[in-house]
């Protein structure tokens, strides 16, 4: 619309010009070369603008004969990329259909009409990879580190591959250099910082996207509260009992109903010589979660006490929570260790009764080996567990192995991160 008016405002324009150039066309006297010419000035302006408009003609067919070859040279570029992204787009169909010396042909097509480009360097990558070529991957993604659309990537990959291969430092240097580049995914580094044991470098780069809002309120907490364990886990290994339990109750104040950080906790106030405040928090969270973590802590509270002492403080803690078939099973295991083997049997035939889980089964296995011994019956109980529901367990989401306890990686694949509490599809893998 505003063009509209623009062009009629010109028009107008012009014919008013005209109009007053109609009406008043002036005389002008022009001497050249010992001629005189007599014309009016409308008649030289009329002739200003026909020079205008052929000289405006020539110019641009000047500059059109001029510009010819890189015309050329454009619309021959132009074709050789039409060229490489089709050779590009046929490899990534090959690769995608598993065929990879078709995608390899395809992708060196495309290198010869475009160079390497990124995008034929993460090609190239990626097929290498598909063929289990690891050194040609690695240099291939040593490459891409060069440009910048590919940087994040290649530093990405590289960091995984070091991080498989226990290169730690080295898988730390490229998981900065990624998190540089793209803050967003904070876990790698962390992983990495756990690892090397860099508690205040993990907090630290938390801390710092917390600032950018890069992470969200439970997120912190999450994240903060697995450091806080794994360093504090790491100080009771070596000794320093107060400082394990100062970040036990971080990690707690963080997540007051994260069991881990319960069990851990518990167990550093027994290596600290205070039983009865660690016994308070094992009653308190067994009456929500009971969970064979939890029991294995109680049971190292109370491993100095007599057996009689140990079978009491079980049938209290059992009170907690009476209908778990965990609260039996709490009591027979610390029977079994002391070989009551009727407490123990009863306490088991009572778990059956609520739930027949694999661990249940292979307890009362455990213990016809241990009191008689009967291997036959022992076998069938073996036999039966197979066939019994599996108990809750830490599960990775990674590679689907279980574990009795959390731990901040895998224990079979190494994932970070990935343990959640859940039934789980396969036994423990230790």
């Amino acid at each position: 619309m505003i063009n509209l008016l623009l062009f009629l405002f010109f028009l107008t324009c012009v014919g008013v010009s005209a109009s007053w150039l109609a009406e008043n066309p002036g005389n002008v006297i022009i001497h050249w070369f010992g001629y005189r010419i007599d014309t009016s000035f409308a008649f030289l302006m009329l002739l200003a603008l026909i020079a205008a408009v052929v000289l405006a003609y020539v110019y641009m067919f000047l500059r059109h004969v001029a510009l010819v070859p890189e015309y050329m040279t454009k619309h021959r570029s132009l074709k050789q990329y039409k060229k490489g992204l089709a050779e590009i787009t046929y490899s990534v169909a090959a690769l995608a259909a598993a065929d990879t010396k078709e995608a390899l042909q395809r992708n060196r097509n495309a290198e010869k009409f475009l160079g390497k480009t990124p995008l034929t360097l993460l090609l190239s990558a990626q097929i290498a990879r598909s063929e289990g070529d690891d050194e040609k991957t690695r240099m291939l993604l040593s490459q891409m580190l060069e440009h910048k659309e590919t940087e994040y990537l290649a530093a990405r990959s590289l960091s995984e591959t070091a991080n498989k291969q226990h290169l730690f430092p080295k898988a730390l240097a490229l998981a900065k250099r990624a998190h540089a580049l793209n803050a967003k995914g904070i876990a790698p580094l962390l992983s990495l910082h756990i690892r090397l044991g860099e508690w205040h470098q993990a907090i630290h780069a938390i801390t710092k996207s917390t600032r950018k809002a890069q992470l969200t309120r439970n997120e912190i907490k999450h994240y903060k509260t697995m450091v806080l364990l794994k360093e504090g886990m790491k100080m009771l290994e070596t000794g320093h009992h107060d400082a394990a339990l100062s970040s036990a109750r971080k990690a707690l104040s963080l997540q007051p109903a994260f069991v881990p950080a319960i069990a851990f906790t518990a167990k550093c106030y027994g290596a600290c010589g205070k039983k009865n405040t660690a016994l308070k928090m094992i009653y308190k969270a067994w009456k929500t979660f009971p969970n064979e973590q939890l029991a294995e802590e109680f049971r190292l509270v109370i491993a100095k006490d007599t057996k009689e002492q140990q079978i009491k403080m079980v049938r209290k803690l059992m009170s907690f929570n009476p209908n778990s078939n965990e609260s039996d099973i709490a009591l027979a295991q610390t029977a079994m260790r002391h070989r009551d083997f009727a407490t123990a049997r009863q306490s088991l035939n009572a778990a059956l009764d609520k739930s027949e889980t694999v661990r249940t089964c292979k307890l009362l296995a455990a213990l016809e080996e241990m009191e008689y011994p009967d291997f036959d019956i022992s076998s069938k109980w073996i036999a039966r567990s197979t066939s019994a529901a599996h108990d809750p367990a830490w599960v990775c989401s990674s590679c689907g192995k279980a574990s009795a306890t959390w731990d901040a990686h895998c224990g079979a694949c190494e994932a970070f991160d990935s343990l959640e509490w859940k039934k789980r599809d396969i036994a423990f893998t230790g």
